[in-house]
């Protein structure tokens, strides 16, 4: 069969439920990674690396398990090791400190030597890496990769704090504005946040690259007209207004995996494979986690949630159309949302008009964002995709 690939670049922070994202797209045929660009989140920049190091090398054993012929070498590139404006804060409370559950002391040692294979300029590395190291900074990367590529063919999917992708907008908006869409992981819309009472973690570690972000959405259209708008401001090099679907905690709580999901379908496989050893090593933590600190029997991968929301847009290219089976099984709205940069209490507060009264007046600030939020999902169709694409799950009477 013949997929369509969509060419993509993952903004991460690597992190638990990143490397399901991430893997998950590695092994979706509809899906070209394009580029991995490493954000400061989970744990400290260093442990990100080593962390996408690792994991890239596993997809890389796992393609030569398989007998997989090479496919193009992904691109790596390093990024900010700190927010915008505000103090580091990281999530080492859920992920460890070292971001994989504390796999590297005996459970799965990363790959020798991986720091030498992030040097761009050693042509000696060239023939044995699994990833192309750049010599961009991510933000860098990110516009180098828009730049090169027909405008809006590219998606960025982002699930980590927003600080490359912020930076990249900063540096060259209107080559920024050349995405295709960009999918978030982040935010709180209408529930609490996870990491304080109002913040989600990605929106909280950088709410001033969220800001940034959401304000990218003003004028943006969700039709025919808008699309051939983005492209004809693009062609006079003007920025265009951006396609921004962001999918919060309160779009993805749906987006679990169970306890019985992984006794039933993961544990088994052991170390069966390269990648499957390399997942059973960090997944047992997880469900440690979440039994001891939330008493919970289930494990809510908001990053892999959020590569599945990226998919099952694939078909729309950014004009509205192609969104049956999107519009059959996704809600969402269009929200005039800014992100709280100063609060005390409420830094990352994803901030709305929610006076009934002013709905349809004049925006509440400024010029109107507007932002797709997807507000529910289809948990149990995610579930088997993720399950049957990285376990190779069978389902019956399900």
């Amino acid at each position: 069969m013949v997929f369509i690939k969509e060419p993509v670049i993952i903004d991460t922070d690597p992190g638990i439920d990143d490397a399901l994202a991430i893997i998950f797209a590695f092994l979706t045929p509809e899906i070209d990674v394009k580029a991995l660009t490493l954000t400061h989140g989970n744990v400290g920049l260093d442990a990100v690396t080593k962390n996408a190091v690792t994991l890239l090398h596993a997809v890389h054993e796992q393609r030569k398990h398989l007998g997989e012929p090479s496919s193009t070498l992904p691109v790596l590139a390093i990024g900010q090791s700190k927010p915008l404006s505000i103090d580091l804060v990281d999530a080492t409370y859920f992920h460890g400190k070292d971001g994989f559950g504390e796999i590297y002391d005996e459970l799965h040692p990363a790959p020798d030597n991986w720091e030498a294979f992030l040097d761009s300029e050693n042509s000696d590395l060239k023939e044995t890496t699994w990833f192309t190291a750049s010599p961009r900074d991510a933000a860098d990367e990110i516009l180098h990769q828009l730049a090169h590529a027909p405008p809006l063919t590219v998606t960025i999917c982002a699930i980590g704090p927003l600080t490359n992708i912020a930076l990249a907008i900063q540096r060259d908006p209107v080559t920024a504005s050349r995405a295709k869409r960009i999918v978030i992981m982040g935010g709180a819309v209408h529930v609490p946040g996870n990491t304080t009472p109002y913040g989600e973690f990605n929106f909280r570690a950088d709410p001033h690259a969220a800001d940034i972000v959401m304000q990218t959405t003003q004028g943006f259209q969700h039709s025919t007209q808008g699309y051939e708008r983005r492209l004809a401001l693009l062609k006079e090099n003007k920025q265009a207004p951006q396609h921004v679907v962001l999918v919060p905690l309160d779009g993805s709580n749906d987006g679990t995996i169970s306890k019985a999901d992984y006794d039933n379908y993961i544990v088994p496989l052991g170390k069966s494979t390269p990648l499957h050893g390399f997942i059973n090593a960090f997944m047992r933590w997880s469900f440690h986690i979440c039994a001891a600190h939330y008493n919970l029997d289930n494990w809510a991968v908001f990053d892999a949630y959020a590569m599945f929301v990226l998919l099952e847009m694939i078909k729309d290219k950014g004009d509205g159309k192609n969104n049956e089976d999107f519009d059959k099984h996704w809600k969402y709205e269009y929200l005039d949302m800014a992100v709280e940069t100063e609060g005390r209490y409420t830094l990352g507060q994803c901030c709305i008009d929610r006076r009934s009264w002013r709905k349809n007046q004049v925006p509440w600030h400024q010029q109107a964002n507007a932002v797709q939020v997807i507000t529910d999902g289809d948990g149990k169709r995610f579930r088997k995709a993720l399950l049957a694409t990285i376990f190779n799950a069978k389902f019956v009477n399900e």
